[in-house]
């Protein structure tokens, strides 16, 4: 088992290591819904079964677990005294404990066999009881009467040295029926009979629906119908339903051939609630300079209404440029603000402008012939107007044996001059071998700071353990990096020499490509150095309720929430970008909806989830699954932030480990896949609530579904 890099816990200062996963599994809490998992799993009841691992689920998260199955075989190894229950395989010795009844004899497993057989003559000496047997209407009802017999099948155990007494005592059970025989065949004449009568008016039903004369098949029916309720009174019924049914038989209802015009009319009537309506109201609704205000339900102590975010992170980009400071990049002229219409209804009508190849080939990121590389070659540049401030290798060794698993974390800042950007030798970043380390780089673009963590999705997508990858160059400075997993399914990316994101496709065993990203090429040249996209368009005006555009996750269930992901973008998209791009463009992503994990919150400095924490994600997945259900080219891109407690620096490699530990979790423990999933930190950028203090409410992940930004809607 690999433990993954997710499970390091993230600090301003540092990164912290788990407790060994060994003291984990004796945690009581962890044992006891381990125990009532395997009882759950023993009953057969799929609710509770449900219930049960949802709650092991949760615990095993919190344990620090990379998936549900290691949790479980970490529990069932380290605890072997508490599974005789269960009743475990591989576990003989424990057996003989609770059965010492029995007998000793190891070998008693070869007795129990014979047991069993020892029901099929039970069960055939009805059969020959049955036919002479006449048997009145209590015929069925004392049918329960043999179902109580399983129970004593237990007594075959101290009587298995002699099995054929042990039908003995069955055998008077049937034969005390012998006065009710003749019953049996009353029953099978008048089982008959009704059988009889159903066929003719199901043919009857079936001539109706062939075209035949509507009173002639209505006559049958009625006949039919007529004729079954008379046996059905002879035979002591009243209800001619439950009387057919006590024969295993049903009368199919009779189709209507012609539709009402009035159902048609009334289904637009019928209208979902609007995802969002159900959040308690916010404490205000705009800040004092007219933007639509943060979704604030309850205004933390010591806070003020003056301190409540706008809730567009572009707005809050805005507050972050004070005068004579230099942004990204200098903004140009005013774009002349038009009213805002109302938004597209669909993701097809919100890139209804674009000019999007719908070519297979030209979406295709396996189309192009490359050119095969070593991962060792492998180089990322950073574009000219971007600096490399620090550097840190986060190397993830993991020691395992039967008994410990031990995390070690280095760290290494190869480089330390924080703040000192001119003593940064070349922008270049030397990516690990994949699947060893991430390396964090923070980036400055003009007064902004970027993490950028270099083979963090890689590491996601791969398992060194069980997949196979290999690299290629294309044309133009591009790389491409084939993962194939052990089902032949490819999960292949294209990013330019910058590591932009340009193309992502999931290829299938049967060869179907999935676009899950799509930049268009013509704008290949702007990804040369690093502006924000959105530079030339006005700022986002907000055309319907902030409770329809922010969701808070606890309050909502998860058919709300698949509705509230599959709502379009607010605004028309005006060319589709690199997943990178929209990481880095507030107004990009302002244009696409805002999910808050409710009750997802962090302990100040820590990326870790406690269990009060957990439940939430849990809905949020399957709104995921049920979405990639019906269009499994979607994205999610998960966002972290922190509060402004610390360095910037530090707060932003936080914000990203909280970002991919939400993403782990999604992956490892509910099955969204990796690869539909982008992951972003931003730091104390984008604070809910302006404070310096270390405040809750911003320390948070929130999630947008980001697929119209970035691959065609059609494909």
């Amino acid at each position: 088992m690999r433990l993954k890099n997710w499970l390091l816990t993230g600090t301003s200062i540092g990164l912290l290591a788990f407790a060994p996963l060994s003291a984990q599994a004796q945690d009581a809490e962890l044992q006891s819904a381990y125990q009532a998992y395997l009882a759950a799993q023993a009953s057969g009841d799929a609710a509770a079964l449900q219930a049960a691992q949802g709650t092991l689920t949760e615990l095993c998260i919190v344990a620090g677990y990379a998936s549900l199955d290691e949790c479980v075989a970490a529990l069932s190894g380290g605890q072997p005294a508490a599974q005789p229950e269960p009743q475990p395989e591989p576990q003989p010795e424990p057996q003989p404990e609770p059965e010492p009844e029995p007998e000793p004899v190891v070998e008693e497993p070869v007795v129990q066999p014979e047991p069993e057989p020892e029901p099929e003559p039970v069960v055939e000496e009805p059969p020959p009881a049955e036919q002479p047997a006449p048997v009145e209407e209590p015929a069925p009802v004392e049918e329960p009467a043999p179902e109580p017999e399983p129970a004593p099948e237990p007594a075959p155990e101290p009587a298995a040295e002699q099995p054929a007494e042990e039908p003995a005592p069955e055998q008077p059970v049937v034969e005390e029926q012998p006065a009710e025989t003749p019953a049996v065949e009353a029953e099978a004449d008048i089982g008959a009979a009704l059988a009889a009568q159903v066929d003719a008016y199901n043919t009857a039903i079936a001539d109706l629906l062939a075209g035949g004369d509507p009173a002639d098949a209505q006559a049958r029916l009625d006949a039919a119908r007529a004729e079954i309720e008379a046996i059905c009174a002879e035979a002591g019924f009243a209800d001619a339903t439950a009387c057919l049914a006590q024969y295993g038989l049903e009368l199919t209802p009779v189709p209507t051939l012609e539709q009402p015009a009035a159902p048609p009319a009334e289904q637009p009537a019928v209208e979902e609630p609007v995802p969002g309506e159900e959040q308690p109201a916010p404490v205000e609704e705009t800040t004092p300079d007219g933007q639509p205000a943060e979704l604030v339900e309850e205004l933390p102590e010591g806070v003020t209404l003056e301190q409540i975010a706008p809730v567009l992170d572009s707005a809050k980009d805005e507050e972050i440029v004070v005068e004579g400071e230099v942004g990204v990049e200098a903004q140009p002229e005013p774009v002349v603000e038009e009213p805002a219409g109302p938004p597209p209804a669909s993701d097809q009508e919100a890139q209804a402008a674009l000019e999007v190849p719908q070519d297979a080939v030209a979406l295709s990121a396996v189309a192009e012939e490359g050119q095969a590389i070593e991962p060792a070659a492998l180089q990322q540049a950073v574009p000219q107007n971007v600096t490399i401030v620090n550097q840190t290798n986060i190397v993830n060794n993991t020691v395992v044996n039967n008994v410990t698993n031990n995390t070690v974390t280095n760290v290494d800042n190869s480089v330390t001059n924080i703040g000192q950007q001119n003593n940064v030798q070349q922008n270049i970043v030397q990516p690990f071998t994949p699947g060893e380390a991430i390396t964090q780089v923070i980036l400055q673009v003009g007064t902004q700071l970027i993490v950028n963590s270099v083979g963090q999705d890689t590491d996601r997508f791969y398992n060194p353990q069980q997949d196979e990858i290999y690299y290629e160059n294309l044309s133009n400075g591009r790389v491409r990096e084939v993962i194939t997993r052990p089902d032949g399914t490819q999960i292949v990316t294209v990013r330019n020499r910058n590591g932009d994101i340009l193309r992502r496709s999931r290829i299938t065993p049967d060869g179907r490509e999935y676009v899950l990203a799509y930049f268009d090429d013509r704008y290949y040249d702007d990804l040369a150095e690093w502006r924000d996209p959105a530079a030339n368009l006005p700022p986002l005006r907000l055309n319907i309720p902030v409770r329809e555009y922010v969701l808070d996750a606890q309050y909502a269930d998860e058919r709300e929430l698949e509705r509230f992901f599959s709502q379009p973008p607010v605004e028309q998209v005006a060319r589709l970008y690199s997943i990178d791009e929209v990481k880095r463009s507030a107004r990009i992503r302002d244009s696409v909806r805002r999910l808050e994990v409710g009750n997802l919150t962090f302990d100040t400095g820590a990326a870790t989830i406690g269990r009060d924490q957990v439940g939430a994600l849990s809905a949020v997945a399957n709104a995921m699954l049920a979405l990639l259900e019906r269009n499994p080219n979607e994205t999610f891109l998960i966002e972290g932030h922190t509060d402004a407690v610390g360095s910037d620096i530090s707060n932003l490699r936080l914000s990203d480990l909280r970002a991919a530990t939400v993403a782990r979790i999604l992956t490892d423990f509910y099955g969204v896949p990796p690869e539909n999933l982008a992951t972003q930190g931003y730091g104390e950028r984008y604070l809910k609530i302006r404070t310096e203090a270390a405040e809750r409410e911003n320390r948070r992940v929130t999630i947008r579904r980001i697929t119209p930004l970035i691959t065609v809607a059609s494909n």
